[in-house]
């Protein structure tokens, strides 16, 4: 591509009269330039390393030297949107698959994605997946969990499923592990949340129903960390102490609602790193969640709903302190 059409694509200024007219690809990571990249930089150190890997322009929101004359230095408002402008330039040359879904349905279509190749998803941080515009076909598949941002690039995409689905012989065996009938098909035990079936056959359908129900393991949302009464992680259902997590505030709401209906006979407890106006639960505030199990060595709970934090950050963070444990109770 022209040098001077990616400066009308990006609403870039050029810095300098370089001797290169094009490049080849871009690049947001400076050990992976090329001769030949565009380079999108974050700070000075990186962009020397950039430079001596060959690149042919360095694309800026900060002030910098210009290091190189014989190459282009293009000054942007904003590196951020200068990625979506590039994204939604490469896009619009194409007639495209694009789908907006919620997180869950997102993640599971992310577990099961090697089932087809045509699969590529569209991650909210659009630096990790700058990729997909240097060899965008037009039979691929686009997935986003975004909706401003998918709007902001496509804005044809379209939804990825409205549709509610008719299930029978549900059973619940607990919060977490559910069982039903769906097209004569009878799954049993799956360790899935009923709160989650639809956006399940939504991807199983997608997918031509062919998924490894045992995969559904690697989904996180709504999953419980088992704890014992030292709140050191035990096998599944080995306990009736429960610690379930939620950093994505879209599932927060209907998550506790589900809880809230489904564990009446138990005690819950929420923890979050910032106050929450409107809540109608009272809040534990913890801005530090390496004092988890200081600040629950007094409080009694069945279950605990922990906001702002992914299941593995928990994990790690039971498992770190650990060795605390006698200390502490």
């Amino acid at each position: 591509m022209n040098i001077s059409s990616v400066i009308d694509i990006i609403d870039g200024k050029l810095q300098n009269s370089p001797s290169v007219s094009f490049i080849y690809n871009i690049k947001t990571d400076a050990k992976k330039v090329i001769e030949g990249d565009l380079y999108l930089a974050k700070n000075i150190k990186d962009t020397q390393t950039a430079i001596k890997n060959g690149a042919f322009a360095i694309v800026h929101d900060f002030e910098i030297e210009v290091l190189d004359n014989e190459i282009a230095w293009i000054r942007v408002n904003s590196l951020e949107e200068t990625l979506i402008k590039l994204f939604r330039f490469k896009f619009s040359t194409f007639n495209l698959e694009v789908y907006y879904c919620d997180k869950v349905t997102f993640d599971l279509i992310n577990i099961y994605k090697a089932l087809n190749k045509k699969i590529k998803m569209i991650f909210s941080n659009l630096e990790s997946c700058v990729k997909i515009i240097e060899n965008i076909n037009e039979d691929e598949i686009f997935i986003c969990s975004n909706e401003e941002l998918i709007k902001s690039i496509y804005p044809n995409y379209k939804p990825f499923s409205k549709q509610t689905y008719k299930i029978n012989n549900l059973i619940e065996h607990s919060l977490f592990e559910t069982s039903f009938s769906y097209k004569e098909i009878f799954f049993h035990k799956l360790k899935l949340s009923s709160l989650y079936i639809n956006q399940f056959l939504d991807v199983y359908n997608f997918f031509n129903l062919e998924l490894d129900l045992q995969k559904l393991m690697k989904l996180n949302h709504f999953k419980p960390i088992f704890v014992d009464k030292y709140l050191n992680i035990i096998d599944f259902g080995r306990s009736n102490k429960v610690i379930i997590c939620q950093k994505n505030l879209e599932l927060i709401l209907d998550e506790i609602k589900y809880l809230e209906e489904k564990y009446k006979y138990g005690k819950t407890i929420f923890i979050t790193p910032l106050f929450i106006e409107n809540f109608n639960q009272q809040q534990i505030i913890l801005e530090d969640i390496g004092n988890l199990k200081k600040v629950l060595k007094n409080e009694y709970f069945n279950a605990l709903y922990i906001i702002g934090y992914d299941k593995s950050k928990i994990e790690d963070t039971l498992k770190l302190s650990s060795n605390e444990t006698s200390e502490l109770f």
